[in-house]
């Protein structure tokens, strides 16, 4: 085997995107970036979406992001990959250095926390969710078993108590233990008739009804937060559907490509994985790609 070619099957072996910067620094041909785009484009819902590439110590990832599901969202991270907001004192980029700081096993992995590595974090966003088109007016906080809605996430009564009643005493001006008393009949009501959407607003939470609906299934990709309206730069890859994220979490894109090593990655020790970089990817279309449908891109690649 000749000496180029072995130095090609490295650059490709580690990181395909660097044969665009290698080929072109050599003057040859893009087949070789023909080839990426190739093996991404029938994995993306629209060609037209941006992608990403997550470059780690481990392998790399590549994420298809949802404008029109979370324009602000996607700007953000986008800004952020490519430098034009808050790159870092050392000349790289903001996600440049950082680590998946945060992981639970074949569950999922996040990154994005610049403060870990002595970094300030850019200014919280609004959350980009549409409540009524996921249905949440129409399901009820109290299931006919008695038991919470699922994507209410409760752990145990003082998170009821704490997540439920306290916000739905606030609204009904009750202040004591004597007036909770005193209006038990009403509270049971409001209880029994309150759906997801209307709890979740009595936490804070506010939806945007102009926004495409998005739920939060294995391989979505969020942008994990402290609260309502607390968004900033932090990446959430879920690695199984995650209803209890629904109305708190905004999708903004999903796995295209790596979610095996997505898995993978979760199993290793938190802030043991780095990530290089974060940095848009240039796609080439090529007439002779044929793009599956829809159905057929998310049932194929969201598999572990």
């Amino acid at each position: 085997m000749c000496v180029m070619t072995t130095i090609i099957n490295f650059v490709t072996t580690r990181n395909p995107l660097l044969v665009l910067a290698f080929c072109s620094m050599l003057g040859m041909s893009t087949s070789f970036a023909q080839t990426l785009s190739e093996q991404l484009l029938p994995l993306m819902e629209n060609p037209g979406n941006p992608l990403i590439e997550i470059s780690s110590s481990e392998g790399d990832l590549f994420i298809e992001l949802f404008p029109n599901a979370a324009p602000q969202s996607v700007r953000r991270v986008l800004e952020l990959a490519n430098g034009t907001l808050m790159p870092n004192a050392n000349g790289g980029n903001y996600y440049d250095g950082l680590t998946f700081h945060r992981v639970i096993p074949g569950t999922f992995l996040q990154t994005g926390a610049a403060e870990r590595a002595g970094r300030e974090r850019p200014p919280a966003l609004a959350d980009e969710i549409n409540a009524r088109g996921l249905g949440l007016e129409q399901q009820t906080v109290l299931t006919a078993a008695g038991r919470t809605h699922e994507s209410m996430n409760i752990a145990d009564t003082a998170d009821f108590q704490q997540r439920i009643l306290v916000p739905l005493y606030r609204s009904m001006n009750i202040r004591s233990r004597e007036q909770a008393d005193a209006q038990q009949e009403r509270i049971t009501d409001r209880l029994r008739r309150m759906n997801v959407m209307q709890a979740h607003e009595l936490l804070g939470y506010r939806y945007n009804a102009s926004l495409p609906s998005r739920r939060p299934v294995a391989g979505s990709v969020l942008m994990a937060n402290k609260g309502p309206g607390s968004n900033d730069a932090e990446l959430l890859i879920s690695l199984i559907d995650s209803p209890w994220l629904t109305a708190t979490h905004t999708v903004i894109g999903r796995v295209v490509a790596g979610v095996s090593l997505a898995n993978s990655i979760s199993r290793q020790p938190e802030g043991s994985v780095r990530v290089y970089h974060i940095r848009p990817v240039e796609i080439l279309m090529a007439d002779s790609v044929q793009l599956p449908t829809a159905e057929g891109i998310i049932n194929e690649s969201i598999q572990p």
